[in-house]
């Protein structure tokens, strides 16, 4: 677990609603105690974060007015796998709107609203 509970509930309170590009954005050494982060760290926080949320009931994901099939691990292993190797093909975050993303977060609230981003 690379999050502390308190560290998570922090990320879960301030990126609530964001997109996943938003919530990627996060994943900067100012919110890691200024610890320096490879991509490949970088990318191991963000789907961590992304796994927490799901499991928690927090978001879901979807792609085209449709929510993912499949489990929570075989989901997150689906983004792991779709992700560019390397920073620069991130496109500063904008990789997160291209065909290759495989989804986007929906966030679950407890009216049953559903906010797609």
């Amino acid at each position: 677990m690379l999050y502390s509970d308190e560290e998570y509930e922090l990320f879960s309170q301030e990126l609530d609603g964001s997109s996943v590009g938003t919530i990627w954005s996060a994943m900067i050494p100012e919110n890691f105690n200024g610890k320096k982060i490879s991509y490949d760290e970088k990318k191991g926080y963000f789907l961590e974060l992304l796994q927490r949320l799901m499991q928690d009931g927090k978001i879901k994901l979807g792609k085209h007015d449709r929510l993912l099939d499949g489990s929570i691990d075989k989901q997150i292993d689906m983004y792991r796998k779709a992700m560019p190797s390397c920073e620069q093909e991130m496109y500063y975050g904008l990789w997160f709107t291209f065909e290759e993303c495989p989804g986007g977060a929906v966030w679950i609230y407890d009216d049953g609203y559903q906010d797609w981003t």
